[in-house]
């Protein structure tokens, strides 16, 4: 993983240049985000709830309560973000998919919101199960 600051949405170094392991430290501007970007098998499914978008309604059920058991929080509009180790074989894409729901993989980031070090956090991300794969692959495999 690796963490880095934003200026409104965009971000202020070449992120994608930075090497795993590499995080902002100290307290973040004001005027500024913090992003994290997961790395390897990390996955941050990105829910979005605004408007006339509802990704929650889109979410099933079954997938719903594993979800809430794995390492998640808020956005700023409403939405979640739910952090997983990826343990299906399909590679996964960095992508939407048309539902209020994203996936951000090592090609992308998310706004890290809690006032705590991703590092602190690690603990709290749960692997996927099977059924969850099928579903991510689903929605975000290549194919």
């Amino acid at each position: 993983m690796k963490s880095f600051l934003l200026k409104g949405k965009q971000p202020i170094v070449k992120w994608g240049m930075l090497p795993n392991n590499i995080y902002f430290e100290g307290n973040v501007p004001e005027g500024y985000n913090l992003a994290v970007s997961p790395s390897d098998k990390y996955i941050v499914i990105d829910v979005d709830n605004h408007g006339d978008i509802d990704g929650f309604s889109n979410i099933p059920m079954l997938v719903q309560a594993e979800l809430n058991a794995s390492f998640n929080y808020p956005t700023k509009n409403n939405g979640r973000h739910y952090w997983f180790y990826y343990t299906g074989s399909k590679p996964l894409g960095n992508k939407t998919s048309g539902l209020g729901i994203d996936l951000r993989t090592n090609k992308g980031y998310v706004v890290w919101y809690p006032k705590e070090d991703v590092r602190n956090c690690l603990d709290e991300i749960r692997p996927t199960s099977d059924h969850l794969n099928k579903w991510l692959e689903k929605l975000f495999s290549y194919k």
